[in-house]
């Protein structure tokens, strides 16, 4: 091969001449992170101290107060967001990776999946807001929905409760008296769970109406789910195939290849993938503005409209009192501050793993 000066100087120029656009980038894109890191924490610090954290807020004009409505509000609300959305983004990423493995089916819910995570939020608020909150007719959907749901969530802890009870008193010794086991637990929490459905719809389906705490769970677990199902369903497809091989060989059942093999060998991204999604949600603003709406009273009662950190910011931003925007800019470094340490922890849980 000859060799051509002129040409390795055209390459050199443009090999470097990527490098400094791609530097330029990185360093603008960075810039500008660390200035919005240090304008909220230039102002947040100002209001930073216990009262934000301990005291309701004050009346409208008068300096004072806190935050701890929003703060306990916020809480509930990503707590409860957690627990419907996780546990179903979960055995949804599971039953696609696993079950529904290569068919149309695993294809057409990835494809969706991908697409609610780009969804605006404001329209998943909306969108909860026709099923929630806004009353259809006389019947009250929203509470008979949450109630429904509920009661299902229910039902599956106590039909995961009685297998694992069914198993330590009466050991299964055949396939024949191992499927009818699991008939007859399904049975029995069908029935529990329609049991308990109607109970729980006595009490709480009158008082679940209008703006509530649950539909502002509920529409960030909308949120959460996607990004859960395909965190699991990718990590799960990572797992090599000739561990369930070599587990279906040793006799195990393929519920217990995922649970005991498959899950246990990508626990640290599925883990990874929920914390994000936590992260994700927040410090969404949007759902809840349609959802849970807003509270200016302490409240722990989900069945009302109920206070949010996200809320109260936009509404203290927007309002005309110097106060308000200072305690705005504290509970801004705040919800920073705490997705912050969410993914410093998701960065640690994986350098462990990785480093092991």
């Amino acid at each position: 091969m000859i060799y051509n000066p002129s040409y390795v100087k055209k390459r050199k120029i443009k090999s470097y001449t990527a490098l400094f656009l791609s530097t330029t980038a990185a360093f603008l894109g960075l810039f500008w992170l660390g200035f919005i890191l240090w304008d909220v924490l230039r102002h947040g610090l100002e209001g930073l101290n216990l009262e934000l954290f301990l005291e309701d807020p004050a009346p409208p004009g008068i300096p004072g107060g806190g935050l701890r409505n929003a703060f306990v509000g916020q809480l509930l609300i990503v707590f409860y967001a957690t627990i419907i959305g996780v546990p179903i983004g979960l055995l949804a990423g599971i039953f696609i990776a696993e079950y529904a493995r290569g068919t149309k089916y695993a294809r057409t819910i990835s494809i969706l999946s991908d697409i609610m995570v780009s969804v605006p939020s404001i329209v998943v608020g909306t969108f909860i807001y026709a099923i929630l909150v806004k009353p259809v007719g006389y019947i009250n959907w929203g509470g008979l929905v949450a109630v429904g749901f509920l009661s299902a969530i229910i039902s599956v802890i106590f039909g995961g409760l009685l297998s694992f009870i069914f198993k330590l008193v009466f050991p299964v010794k055949s396939a024949g008296a191992g499927k009818f086991v699991r008939l007859l637990v399904a049975l029995i929490t069908v029935l529990f769970g329609v049991v308990v459905f109607l109970f729980l719809s006595q009490k709480l389906v009158d008082k679940i109406q209008g703006f509530n705490g649950w539909a502002g769970a509920v529409s960030l677990a909308f949120i959460m789910i996607p990004v859960v199902l395909r965190t699991t369903e990718d990590m799960l497809s990572l797992v090599p195939w000739t561990l369930r091989e070599a587990a279906f060989a040793l006799g195990a059942s393929y519920y217990n290849v995922i649970k005991d093999v498959v899950v246990r060998a990508s626990i640290t991204g599925i883990l990874t993938g929920v914390i994000l999604s936590i992260a994700r949600v927040a410090g969404e603003t949007a759902p809840l503005l349609f959802t849970s709406f807003n509270n200016s009273y302490f409240t722990t009662n989900m069945n009302e409209p109920i206070a949010s950190l996200t809320v109260t910011i936009f509404n203290y931003a927007m309002g005309p009192y110097e106060d308000w925007h200072v305690k705005a800019w504290a509970a801004s470094l705040v919800i920073t501050l705490f997705i912050l340490a969410i993914t410093i922890i998701t960065r640690t849980i994986v350098g462990i793993k990785y480093k092991k």
